[in-house]
Protein backbone atom coordinates (compact mmCIF):
# COMPACT_ATOMS: atom_id res chain seq x y z
CA UNK A 1 0.00 0.00 0.00
CA UNK A 2 1.64 3.48 -1.06
CA UNK A 3 1.81 5.89 1.84
CA UNK A 4 -0.94 8.69 2.22
CA UNK A 5 -0.17 12.02 -0.51
CA UNK A 6 -1.19 15.26 0.50
CA UNK A 7 -3.53 16.73 -2.11
CA UNK A 8 -4.36 20.56 -2.44
CA UNK A 9 -7.97 21.02 -3.41
CA UNK A 10 -9.64 25.22 -4.53
CA UNK A 11 -12.48 26.03 -3.86
CA UNK A 12 -14.68 29.26 -4.72
CA UNK A 13 -18.31 28.89 -3.27
CA UNK A 14 -20.52 31.39 -0.87
CA UNK A 15 -19.19 31.80 2.89
CA UNK A 16 -21.63 33.92 4.71
CA UNK A 17 -23.32 34.51 1.24
CA UNK A 18 -20.60 35.64 -0.38
CA UNK A 19 -18.12 34.29 -3.41
CA UNK A 20 -14.66 33.40 -1.31
CA UNK A 21 -11.83 31.39 -2.12
CA UNK A 22 -10.34 28.96 0.23
CA UNK A 23 -8.52 25.47 0.16
CA UNK A 24 -8.19 22.64 1.69
CA UNK A 25 -4.67 20.50 1.95
CA UNK A 26 -5.22 16.77 3.24
CA UNK A 27 -3.83 13.46 3.07
CA UNK A 28 -4.99 11.04 0.54
CA UNK A 29 -4.87 6.88 0.82
CA UNK A 30 -4.24 5.36 -3.22
CA UNK A 31 -1.95 6.18 -5.84
CA UNK A 32 -4.19 8.78 -7.65
CA UNK A 33 -1.87 12.31 -8.61
CA UNK A 34 -4.90 14.12 -8.87
CA UNK A 35 -7.86 14.55 -6.11
CA UNK A 36 -10.41 13.95 -8.79
CA UNK A 37 -8.97 9.91 -8.87
CA UNK A 38 -8.72 10.29 -4.72
CA UNK A 39 -12.65 10.86 -3.82
CA UNK A 40 -13.36 12.20 -0.21
CA UNK A 41 -13.75 8.39 1.11
CA UNK A 42 -9.77 8.09 0.26
CA UNK A 43 -9.26 11.27 2.20
CA UNK A 44 -7.17 10.38 6.08
CA UNK A 45 -9.17 11.47 9.20
CA UNK A 46 -7.38 14.52 10.41
CA UNK A 47 -7.28 15.05 14.52
CA UNK A 48 -5.81 18.49 14.31
CA UNK A 49 -6.73 21.08 11.68
CA UNK A 50 -4.52 24.15 10.81
CA UNK A 51 -7.12 27.04 10.50
CA UNK A 52 -4.82 29.63 8.64
CA UNK A 53 -6.13 33.31 8.06
CA UNK A 54 -3.76 35.21 5.76
CA UNK A 55 -3.15 39.17 6.22
CA UNK A 56 -4.51 41.99 3.66
CA UNK A 57 -4.35 41.80 0.96
CA UNK A 58 -6.11 38.72 2.03
CA UNK A 59 -5.61 36.03 -0.80
CA UNK A 60 -5.20 32.93 0.15
CA UNK A 61 -3.50 31.83 -2.98
CA UNK A 62 -0.39 33.45 -1.49
CA UNK A 63 0.61 30.92 0.92
CA UNK A 64 -0.60 27.66 -0.20
CA UNK A 65 3.00 26.16 -0.71
CA UNK A 66 4.11 27.58 2.45
CA UNK A 67 1.16 25.44 3.72
CA UNK A 68 1.54 22.37 1.62
CA UNK A 69 4.91 22.23 3.31
CA UNK A 70 3.96 22.66 6.69
CA UNK A 71 1.31 19.49 6.51
CA UNK A 72 3.71 17.14 4.47
CA UNK A 73 5.97 17.59 7.14
CA UNK A 74 3.68 17.15 10.10
CA UNK A 75 2.12 13.77 8.17
CA UNK A 76 -0.72 11.72 8.17
CA UNK A 77 -3.59 13.10 11.01
CA UNK A 78 -2.81 16.74 10.26
CA UNK A 79 -4.88 19.00 7.76
CA UNK A 80 -4.69 22.72 6.47
CA UNK A 81 -7.82 24.64 5.80
CA UNK A 82 -6.81 28.36 4.72
CA UNK A 83 -9.32 30.90 3.21
CA UNK A 84 -9.08 34.44 1.28
CA UNK A 85 -10.62 37.70 2.79
CA UNK A 86 -14.35 38.82 1.64
CA UNK A 87 -14.57 40.81 -1.39
CA UNK A 88 -10.96 40.11 -1.92
CA UNK A 89 -9.41 37.92 -4.86
CA UNK A 90 -9.55 38.04 -8.69
CA UNK A 91 -12.66 37.89 -10.42
CA UNK A 92 -15.54 39.92 -10.66
CA UNK A 93 -17.61 37.37 -8.40
CA UNK A 94 -15.44 37.75 -5.65
CA UNK A 95 -14.61 41.53 -6.35
CA UNK A 96 -18.02 42.58 -6.29
CA UNK A 97 -19.40 45.39 -8.32
CA UNK A 98 -20.34 49.07 -7.73
CA UNK A 99 -23.14 48.58 -5.41
CA UNK A 100 -21.34 46.14 -3.19
CA UNK A 101 -18.44 48.83 -2.72
CA UNK A 102 -20.81 51.56 -1.89
CA UNK A 103 -21.81 48.97 0.84
CA UNK A 104 -18.74 48.18 2.13
CA UNK A 105 -17.54 52.32 2.19
CA UNK A 106 -20.63 52.98 3.89
CA UNK A 107 -20.94 50.41 6.80
CA UNK A 108 -16.85 51.91 7.34
CA UNK A 109 -17.80 54.62 8.63
CA UNK A 110 -20.47 53.53 11.21
CA UNK A 111 -24.00 53.96 8.65
CA UNK A 112 -26.40 50.98 8.70
CA UNK A 113 -26.10 48.94 5.33
CA UNK A 114 -26.59 50.21 1.85
CA UNK A 115 -30.83 49.87 1.37
CA UNK A 116 -31.08 46.39 -1.50
CA UNK A 117 -27.54 45.44 -1.67
CA UNK A 118 -27.43 41.87 -1.99
CA UNK A 119 -24.44 41.41 0.13
CA UNK A 120 -24.88 39.91 3.78
CA UNK A 121 -21.78 41.45 5.35
CA UNK A 122 -19.43 43.84 4.30
CA UNK A 123 -15.84 43.54 3.71
CA UNK A 124 -15.14 45.56 7.02
CA UNK A 125 -13.38 44.69 10.15
CA UNK A 126 -16.51 43.64 11.61
CA UNK A 127 -17.84 41.72 8.33
CA UNK A 128 -14.44 39.94 8.01
CA UNK A 129 -14.76 38.53 11.64
CA UNK A 130 -17.75 36.91 10.95
CA UNK A 131 -16.93 35.89 7.71
CA UNK A 132 -14.14 34.04 9.14
CA UNK A 133 -16.38 32.57 11.75
CA UNK A 134 -19.47 31.54 9.24
CA UNK A 135 -16.10 29.76 7.16
CA UNK A 136 -14.62 27.52 10.51
CA UNK A 137 -18.15 26.58 11.30
CA UNK A 138 -18.12 25.43 7.82
CA UNK A 139 -15.03 23.17 8.42
CA UNK A 140 -16.42 22.05 11.41
CA UNK A 141 -19.31 20.66 9.99
CA UNK A 142 -17.60 19.26 6.74
CA UNK A 143 -15.89 17.63 9.21
CA UNK A 144 -18.60 15.85 10.79
CA UNK A 145 -20.23 15.20 7.23
CA UNK A 146 -16.91 12.98 6.20
CA UNK A 147 -16.06 11.18 9.63
CA UNK A 148 -18.72 10.77 11.65
CA UNK A 149 -20.53 7.33 10.47
CA UNK A 150 -23.27 5.44 12.19
CA UNK A 151 -20.72 3.44 14.36
CA UNK A 152 -19.40 6.44 15.72
CA UNK A 153 -21.90 9.38 15.39
CA UNK A 154 -20.14 11.35 18.68
CA UNK A 155 -16.62 10.79 17.05
CA UNK A 156 -14.66 13.72 19.24
CA UNK A 157 -14.08 16.88 16.86
CA UNK A 158 -10.87 17.92 15.64
CA UNK A 159 -8.65 20.51 17.80
CA UNK A 160 -7.70 23.30 15.99
CA UNK A 161 -4.97 24.98 15.28
CA UNK A 162 -5.01 28.82 14.44
CA UNK A 163 -1.93 29.99 12.51
CA UNK A 164 -2.26 33.69 10.97
CA UNK A 165 0.00 36.33 9.34
CA UNK A 166 0.06 40.37 9.97
CA UNK A 167 -3.66 41.21 10.41
CA UNK A 168 -5.00 38.40 10.33
CA UNK A 169 -3.86 37.99 13.85
CA UNK A 170 -6.04 40.54 14.50
CA UNK A 171 -9.09 38.41 13.48
CA UNK A 172 -7.69 35.14 15.08
CA UNK A 173 -8.10 37.20 18.14
CA UNK A 174 -11.28 38.57 17.90
CA UNK A 175 -12.80 35.53 16.65
CA UNK A 176 -11.73 33.40 19.62
CA UNK A 177 -12.75 35.73 22.42
CA UNK A 178 -16.65 36.26 20.89
CA UNK A 179 -16.81 31.94 20.72
CA UNK A 180 -15.21 30.67 24.18
CA UNK A 181 -16.41 27.08 22.66
CA UNK A 182 -14.05 27.73 19.63
CA UNK A 183 -11.59 28.24 21.58
CA UNK A 184 -12.31 25.42 23.83
CA UNK A 185 -11.39 23.27 20.46
CA UNK A 186 -8.19 25.37 20.01
CA UNK A 187 -4.41 23.60 20.94
CA UNK A 188 -2.60 26.31 20.12
CA UNK A 189 -2.20 29.81 18.12
CA UNK A 190 0.56 31.03 15.89
CA UNK A 191 0.80 34.14 14.56
CA UNK A 192 3.79 35.14 11.84
CA UNK A 193 4.43 38.95 12.25
CA UNK A 194 1.16 39.95 13.59
CA UNK A 195 -0.50 43.21 13.01
CA UNK A 196 -2.57 43.43 16.04
CA UNK A 197 -1.89 47.46 16.84
CA UNK A 198 -1.25 50.62 15.14
CA UNK A 199 2.00 52.00 16.83
CA UNK A 200 4.79 52.54 13.55
CA UNK A 201 7.11 54.84 13.28
CA UNK A 202 5.68 58.79 14.60
CA UNK A 203 6.10 60.11 10.54
CA UNK A 204 4.71 57.27 9.28
CA UNK A 205 2.13 57.33 11.84
CA UNK A 206 1.23 60.91 10.81
CA UNK A 207 0.88 60.17 7.40
CA UNK A 208 -1.03 57.00 7.16
CA UNK A 209 -3.34 58.42 9.92
CA UNK A 210 -4.51 61.32 8.03
CA UNK A 211 -4.77 59.03 4.83
CA UNK A 212 -6.66 56.71 6.30
CA UNK A 213 -8.53 59.06 8.20
CA UNK A 214 -9.81 61.06 4.90
CA UNK A 215 -10.25 57.68 3.46
CA UNK A 216 -13.34 59.25 1.67
CA UNK A 217 -11.52 61.03 -0.57
CA UNK A 218 -7.73 59.17 -0.65
CA UNK A 219 -9.36 55.53 -1.61
CA UNK A 220 -10.78 57.14 -4.86
CA UNK A 221 -7.64 59.09 -5.51
CA UNK A 222 -5.04 55.90 -4.56
CA UNK A 223 -7.20 53.14 -6.67
CA UNK A 224 -7.89 55.28 -9.78
CA UNK A 225 -3.97 56.29 -9.90
CA UNK A 226 -2.67 52.62 -9.04
CA UNK A 227 -5.48 51.96 -12.02
CA UNK A 228 -4.50 54.49 -14.45
CA UNK A 229 -0.89 53.51 -14.11
CA UNK A 230 -1.63 49.60 -14.34
CA UNK A 231 -4.09 49.87 -17.35
CA UNK A 232 -1.38 51.81 -19.14
CA UNK A 233 1.73 49.90 -18.81
CA UNK A 234 2.09 46.56 -20.35
CA UNK A 235 1.56 43.19 -17.74
CA UNK A 236 5.35 41.93 -19.04
CA UNK A 237 6.71 45.88 -17.65
CA UNK A 238 5.30 45.30 -14.67
CA UNK A 239 6.35 42.10 -13.97
CA UNK A 240 9.68 43.15 -14.72
CA UNK A 241 9.39 45.85 -12.09
CA UNK A 242 8.21 44.04 -9.44
CA UNK A 243 10.68 41.51 -10.18
CA UNK A 244 14.08 43.38 -10.15
CA UNK A 245 13.28 46.54 -8.50
CA UNK A 246 10.97 45.53 -5.75
CA UNK A 247 12.06 42.29 -5.44
CA UNK A 248 9.54 39.97 -5.94
CA UNK A 249 11.70 37.01 -7.10
CA UNK A 250 8.78 34.76 -6.83
CA UNK A 251 6.97 33.89 -10.00
CA UNK A 252 3.34 33.07 -8.70
CA UNK A 253 3.46 36.01 -6.13
CA UNK A 254 4.26 38.49 -8.77
CA UNK A 255 1.58 37.42 -10.44
CA UNK A 256 -0.91 37.36 -8.16
CA UNK A 257 0.09 40.47 -7.30
CA UNK A 258 -0.09 41.92 -10.95
CA UNK A 259 -3.66 40.89 -10.80
CA UNK A 260 -4.63 42.35 -7.67
CA UNK A 261 -3.13 46.11 -8.83
CA UNK A 262 -4.00 45.95 -12.39
CA UNK A 263 -7.96 45.89 -11.06
CA UNK A 264 -9.74 48.96 -9.74
CA UNK A 265 -12.30 47.38 -7.62
CA UNK A 266 -10.00 44.85 -5.63
CA UNK A 267 -7.24 47.61 -5.01
CA UNK A 268 -10.57 49.50 -3.58
CA UNK A 269 -11.56 46.77 -1.52
CA UNK A 270 -8.03 46.17 -0.13
CA UNK A 271 -7.92 50.02 0.78
CA UNK A 272 -11.14 50.05 2.72
CA UNK A 273 -10.21 47.21 4.88
CA UNK A 274 -6.60 48.87 5.37
CA UNK A 275 -7.70 52.32 6.43
CA UNK A 276 -9.92 51.02 8.86
CA UNK A 277 -7.05 48.81 10.31
CA UNK A 278 -5.56 52.16 10.56
CA UNK A 279 -8.00 54.06 12.39
CA UNK A 280 -9.41 51.27 14.70
CA UNK A 281 -6.50 49.03 16.24
CA UNK A 282 -5.76 50.40 19.26
CA UNK A 283 -2.49 51.52 19.60
CA UNK A 284 -1.01 49.81 22.96
CA UNK A 285 -0.74 45.97 23.69
CA UNK A 286 -4.37 44.39 23.79
CA UNK A 287 -3.03 42.51 27.06
CA UNK A 288 -6.58 41.85 28.10
CA UNK A 289 -7.34 39.67 25.06
CA UNK A 290 -3.55 37.88 25.29
CA UNK A 291 -4.98 36.87 28.96
CA UNK A 292 -7.96 35.44 28.23
CA UNK A 293 -6.62 33.19 25.80
CA UNK A 294 -3.25 32.18 27.37
CA UNK A 295 -6.01 30.73 30.19
CA UNK A 296 -7.07 28.19 27.48
CA UNK A 297 -4.06 27.58 25.00
CA UNK A 298 -0.52 28.55 24.25
CA UNK A 299 0.21 31.34 21.27
CA UNK A 300 3.98 31.72 19.76
CA UNK A 301 4.57 34.78 17.70
CA UNK A 302 7.03 35.36 15.20
CA UNK A 303 8.85 38.64 14.80
CA UNK A 304 10.99 39.39 11.16
CA UNK A 305 13.69 41.90 10.92
CA UNK A 306 13.98 45.02 9.21
CA UNK A 307 12.05 48.16 10.11
CA UNK A 308 8.79 46.62 10.53
CA UNK A 309 6.25 48.96 10.81
CA UNK A 310 3.18 46.65 11.58
CA UNK A 311 4.87 44.05 13.77
CA UNK A 312 7.90 45.95 15.32
CA UNK A 313 10.65 44.46 17.50
CA UNK A 314 9.50 46.78 20.08
CA UNK A 315 6.10 44.89 19.96
CA UNK A 316 8.09 41.61 21.22
CA UNK A 317 9.59 43.28 23.55
CA UNK A 318 7.02 44.84 25.36
CA UNK A 319 5.16 41.32 25.11
CA UNK A 320 8.36 39.96 27.02
CA UNK A 321 8.09 42.76 29.64
CA UNK A 322 4.70 42.25 30.39
CA UNK A 323 5.05 38.39 30.75
CA UNK A 324 7.76 39.01 33.07
CA UNK A 325 5.45 40.79 35.43
CA UNK A 326 2.95 38.01 35.02
CA UNK A 327 0.53 40.24 33.35
CA UNK A 328 0.20 37.56 30.54
CA UNK A 329 1.17 34.14 30.45
CA UNK A 330 1.43 31.24 27.82
CA UNK A 331 3.09 33.16 25.19
CA UNK A 332 6.52 32.52 23.13
CA UNK A 333 7.97 35.03 20.91
CA UNK A 334 10.62 34.60 18.39
CA UNK A 335 12.56 36.73 16.42
CA UNK A 336 14.35 35.83 13.06
CA UNK A 337 16.26 39.04 11.73
CA UNK A 338 16.59 37.36 8.17
CA UNK A 339 12.70 37.57 7.33
CA UNK A 340 10.55 40.15 6.20
CA UNK A 341 6.78 40.98 6.44
CA UNK A 342 6.30 39.88 3.14
CA UNK A 343 8.23 36.79 3.51
CA UNK A 344 5.45 34.49 1.31
CA UNK A 345 6.89 35.87 -1.79
CA UNK A 346 10.59 35.48 -1.28
CA UNK A 347 11.07 31.65 -1.74
CA UNK A 348 14.07 31.76 0.43
CA UNK A 349 11.87 32.90 3.49
CA UNK A 350 9.86 30.05 3.17
CA UNK A 351 11.61 27.61 4.60
CA UNK A 352 12.51 29.45 7.96
CA UNK A 353 8.97 30.14 8.62
CA UNK A 354 8.01 26.98 7.81
CA UNK A 355 10.35 25.34 10.32
CA UNK A 356 9.29 27.84 13.09
CA UNK A 357 5.65 26.37 12.71
CA UNK A 358 7.08 22.69 12.84
CA UNK A 359 8.76 23.87 15.67
CA UNK A 360 5.72 25.36 18.20
CA UNK A 361 3.38 22.93 16.70
CA UNK A 362 5.77 20.32 17.75
CA UNK A 363 7.19 22.18 21.22
CA UNK A 364 5.65 20.86 24.62
CA UNK A 365 2.74 22.87 25.71
CA UNK A 366 2.58 24.08 29.45
CA UNK A 367 -0.53 25.61 30.57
Amino acid sequence: MPAPKVRLVSHRKPIHGWPTDSISIDFYKGEADNVDASPSHNKCKPNLILIFIPGNPGLIEWYSDTLVKIVEQLGVGYAVRGISYAGHGAGDDVIGSADDHKHSFVNTSGHQDVVGTKMSVSWTLEGQIKHKLSWVDDVIEEWKVEFRTSSQPTAELPRLIFVSHSFGAYLVQHMLLRRPALLQQTQQIIHLMPFIRFDPPPLQKTVLSKLAHSYEYTIPMLSNSVWALTSTLPRKLIDIYLNKVVGLECDKGRKITLDVCTHPNMIRNHLILGFEEIRELPELTNDVAFRLIGKTCPTSILFCGCPDQWAPLSHMEELKELKSKAQISNIHCVYMESLTHDFVVHPEMIEPVVGFCLDQIKRPRLL
